[in-house]
């Protein structure tokens, strides 16, 4: 699958670390210092190989080097400043925390394998794929902390949970579409005496070109993807039973297999996240700026020099006269 996921994160994660030291104020054999933490030169050219190892990075990615070794270099500095945020407000990430984030990517990649495969492709390979979301992780936490005194109405919640009700309250149901409620009335009277001949009698009589060869089979589908009708029958019926529904398609004669609803309570959380936003990524640029500042970011020139507006490391004016501005391979 075509999916990126280094940016699916990193757009995510991405922040501004405001008025961070620069310079060169750096210990031998180091890219970058940050407080107290030292990046070495060796670790910045070691991730920088494994990141492009795969053709597909290599092709995406490895074409300006140099730019890459300060991509490569701004995140590891960011980190390091997002871990001294996060301990600063009791905040820790679990390997749970992680499992649940890597299980989130694997489903909207298509599966665990796609998504080593695509996260490979993007510059971030199997063996550092893990730290990679922990950091992620880390920062969203961190959010979460900040905000955490912020309050949501109940009437914001309630109508941002409106909003995505189709996701909260699902049918799982099955039908089979004929043209006539005398042939419904027919097919309803065998699939009650009969239950199990319904995906047969799907395949058999069905117009629903679309679901007869499963059976009949629509999957969980909330409210809303179905027309009204027919929408407002199978909600209102209880699972497990057969009914028939008259829609502008016709006559259905329709299993309602079950009916699953994810209460407000359960997702507020979720929900408080999304409606402040906007405020929790001002709070966490805020906090990462500060703790930038009082700690310092000093970059080796080498490399380039750090930017606080951007927060990254950035090619400077003149280099010089130094000739090696990124590492080389190590291979």
């Amino acid at each position: 699958m075509n999916i990126s996921v280094r940016p699916l994160l990193l757009a995510a994660a991405t922040v501004l670390l405001g008025t961070a030291l620069a310079g060169c104020n750096t210990s031998p054999g180091a890219a970058a210092v940050v407080g107290n933490d030292r990046i070495a030169v060796t670790t910045l050219q070691q991730t920088v190989d494994r990141a492009l190892k795969d053709p597909a990075a290599q092709q995406q990615l490895g074409q300006d080097r140099a730019a890459f070794v300060r991509n490569e270099l701004s995140r590891l500095i960011t980190n390091i400043v997002v871990a001294k945020a996060a301990a600063d407000e009791h905040v820790t990430v679990t390997n749970s925390d992680i499992d649940k984030e890597l299980d989130t990517l694997a489903q909207q990649t298509g599966g665990k394998q796609q998504l080593i495969q695509a996260a490979s492709a993007s510059g971030v390979p199997e063996q550092d794929l893990r730290n990679f979301v922990r950091y992620f992780v880390m920062q969203q936490k961190l959010g979460d902390a900040l905000a955490a005194n912020i309050s949501v109405s109940d009437a914001d919640l309630q109508a941002a949970y409106q909003k995505d009700i189709d996701k909260y309250d699902q049918v799982d149901s099955a039908h089979i579409l004929v043209k006539t409620k005398a042939e419904a009335d027919k097919i309803l009277a065998q699939v009650k005496a009969n239950p199990s001949s319904f995906a047969a009698l799907a395949a058999k009589d069905s117009l629903d070109t679309g679901s007869k060869t499963n059976g009949g089979e629509l999957g969980f589908q909330g409210h809303s993807q179905f027309v009204k009708p027919f929408a407002d029958a199978i909600f209102a019926a209880k699972p497990g039973s057969f009914i028939e529904v008259h829609s502008q398609f016709g006559w259905h004669v329709v299993h309602v297999i079950a009916h699953k609803t994810t209460a407000l309570s359960e997702v507020a959380p979720q929900l408080k996240a999304t409606i402040l936003g906007p405020q929790r990524q001002a709070l966490v640029q805020k906090e990462l700026s500060s703790v930038a500042g009082r700690i310092g970011v000093h970059v080796n020139p080498r490399f380039g020099i750090w930017d606080s507006k951007s927060a990254k490391v950035v090619a400077p004016k003149d280099l010089g006269g130094l000739s090696s501005p990124a590492p080389g391979s190590s291979t």
